[in-house]
């Protein structure tokens, strides 16, 4: 699909880019105005949902208040769930629309177009693909196990037993002050 249909893929990519954009400010724009205290309470359903319906119907409700702050956010709210509407129906006839011209595609293919899909396009991607996660784990894993014997070796070990005596002698002064000996 790539190789012959790269333009119409990045098009439905990005018609469900702008469809993901939509839900998630529709989303948050229920978040915020949901709940006990919010300007969609009344709108919600028996569930605890905000559906197009439910507010279409609160809109009803308040016929006559458009000055009203609620009324607003219902109509963004409406706004919203319309454009997510259409950017649902755009996606799924642009999704159709490349999965015929794929399925025309094929019955057009040479035998070395094949090959190439199935060689270059698919086993040697995938190869590559995992070879590459593969380098990045052991790299990864490389990089942690420097990182364990930095800090393990981070004090040399002259240092170490210097301070070893040093707390040696003190415990023996104390020990000593005890009047505790030892032969």
């Amino acid at each position: 699909m790539a190789r012959y249909f790269a333009d119409k893929q990045a098009h439905l990519e990005q018609l469900q880019a702008d469809l993901d954009g939509i839900s998630q400010e529709l989303e948050a724009l229920i978040e915020e105005h949901s709940g006990e205290e919010g300007l969609l309470c009344e709108a919600q359903t028996d569930s605890g949902k905000v559906t197009k319906s439910s507010v279409s119907g609160r809109l009803k409700a308040l016929k006559g208040r458009s000055g009203d702050e609620e009324a607003a956010v219902l109509k963004q709210c409406l706004v919203r769930f319309d454009q997510e509407t259409t950017a649902k129906k755009a996606v799924k006839e642009t999704q159709e629309a490349l999965d015929r011209a794929v399925f025309a595609q094929y019955p057009r293919l040479s035998e070395a177009e094949i090959k190439t899909l199935v060689v270059q396009d698919k086993w040697m991607a995938t190869l590559e693909r995992l070879v590459q996660a593969e380098i990045e784990r052991v790299t990864q894993q490389l990089a942690n196990r420097v990182k364990d014997l930095e800090e393990r070796y981070a004090e040399p070990l002259p240092q170490l037993v210097e301070e070893v005596e040093a707390r040696s002698r003190l415990v023996e002064a104390h020990l000593r002050k005890m009047g505790l000996t030892w032969g």
